[in-house]
């Protein structure tokens, strides 16, 4: 494939988020709940003016919410706007589904109110079939605040991306050794003999989560360029603005569509002790009905991500834990993890996670899954590795026309390893997204 990558970081954006476990039924999905903190969100972008990215700045005229892009760099950290504070108050994430993007599945559970129940059908607490889920198209589930105590909750922000020299397409990349797309369990610090030390995780969170990208490519009519054109941000290259999507509240926006979806740690189970990739078919619609949706058409996956282990002169998170608490007067293990992970290393994971190679072809995956759902150890080595999925992508940026991207944050309740108790702590989310130019998108779509 002539295919020229130009890489777009978005490295170091560190979704932090601590969940614990209240409630477990005997089918697929856990019920998950704390106080999740989101925070030190960032995103540095590489490629100068080839991709820029801009924050979302939303502004109320006449009742009606237009959006439209800040000052485009090629450096972006979320957490110094304002308009992403609520990132920083989010509840815990709790298990969910979604098909594409714009329907979300919330769980629904029998309780001593239903005929089933009463009849002896069903017990208290069990999952309901899919079709008596709740629908969420209105983000009422989405962005919920502490103490919201709901049965389903994901996160959503949106972001602009634009290419001011010739149409590109973006991608989730490996990346390089200072960023990288990866998702990866942090562990708690727990007091040992003499000092602290690291306590491994379960993976659970990393097994199960996902990231989606909504791009809606319709031209924005509504006044939202007006206001750009007016505002100190505006760039006289852009001359249209591209990306409509509903408010919390709104139904879904029914425009031109694209739903990508990312799932970090493919081959990470926790059911066997066989390494295998199972795949996750999510709740989704069928016309108006409710069921199970095969989404390998809208899929890029990446092998399991893990920290470092000792190797040449690299440093390994257990040595960087030392080092952060090296002369300091540290009394509790909360204490030594808030010196290491928010105080030491401020959200910068990445060179010390070994991240994992993209399937670089999620059709042969799928194929590889044909006859029972799932690819074996040799099925996954046998298939050819990348630094991107070669036959999935997020978006066509359209020179010169900043494109809205909505992503979101969830845990998928229909993987096959939400299932188990478990006690999940804190996790680190990196992205680095990559450009094709116009003539590996071509090649990459017929």
């Amino acid at each position: 494939m002539n295919q020229t990558i130009k890489k777009l970081f978005a490295a170091g954006m560190a979704v932090i988020i601590s969940v614990a476990l209240i409630v477990t039924i005997t089918y697929a999905w856990t019920t998950l709940s704390s106080a999740p903190v989101a925070e030190g969100i960032q995103i540095s972008i590489g490629g100068g003016n080839t991709i820029l990215l801009a924050p979302d700045v939303s502004e109320e005229v006449d009742g009606k919410v237009c959006h439209y892009p800040g000052y485009f760099k090629d450096t972006l950290v979320f957490s110094k706007f304002k308009s992403y504070d609520y990132l920083k108050q989010v509840d815990s994430l709790s298990p969910v589904s979604t098909a594409d993007g714009l329907n979300f599945f919330i769980p629904s559970y029998y309780d001593i109110s239903d005929e089933e129940v009463k009849n002896g059908e069903a017990g208290v607490g069990e999952l309901k079939t899919i079709d008596k889920f709740e629908k969420d198209n209105e983000l009422l589930f989405a962005n919920l605040e502490k103490g919201a105590a709901q049965k389903g909750h994901y996160i959503y922000l949106d972001f602009w991306v634009v290419s001011p020299g010739t149409d590109y397409t973006l991608r989730v990349s490996k990346g390089d050794d200072n960023g990288g797309s990866y998702l990866i369990e942090l562990p708690k610090v727990k007091e040992s003999e003499g000092g602290y030390i690291l306590e491994e995780t379960d993976g659970s969170f990393a097994a199960t989560s996902r990231i989606g990208f909504l791009a809606n490519t319709n031209y924005v009519t509504d006044g939202s360029f007006e206001l750009y054109k007016n505002s100190r941000n505006y760039d006289s290259r852009f001359k249209r603005l591209a990306g409509a999507y509903q408010e919390k509240g709104d139904y879904a926006y029914s425009g031109d569509n694209r739903f990508t979806i990312y799932e970090p740690n493919g081959d990470l189970n926790l059911i066997g002790e066989n390494r295998r990739y199972v795949k996750t078919t999510p709740v989704g619609l069928n016309g108006n009905t409710v069921s199970l949706v095969d989404v390998s058409d809208r899929l890029t996956v990446q092998l399991k991500n893990s920290w470092a282990e000792k190797q040449d002169d690299n440093v390994t998170l257990s040595e960087v834990l030392a080092v952060s608490l090296a002369g300091k007067n540290i009394k509790t293990a909360k204490e030594a993890e808030t010196t290491l992970y928010d105080v030491y290393l401020q959200g910068q994971f990445a060179p010390y996670v070994s991240r994992g190679e993209f399937i670089s072809s999620t059709s042969a995956l799928y194929s590889k899954c044909a006859d029972d759902g799932e690819a074996n150890e040799l099925e996954l080595t046998s298939l050819e590795t990348a630094g991107a999925t070669e036959d999935r992508y997020i978006v066509k940026l359209e020179k010169n026309v900043p494109q809205r991207i909505r992503m979101y944050v969830w845990i998928e309740g229909q993987d096959a390893d939400c299932t188990a108790m478990t006690e999940a702590g804190r996790f680190a989310l990196g992205l680095e997204l990559a450009g094709s130019n116009k003539d590996s998108y071509e090649e990459a779509t017929k």
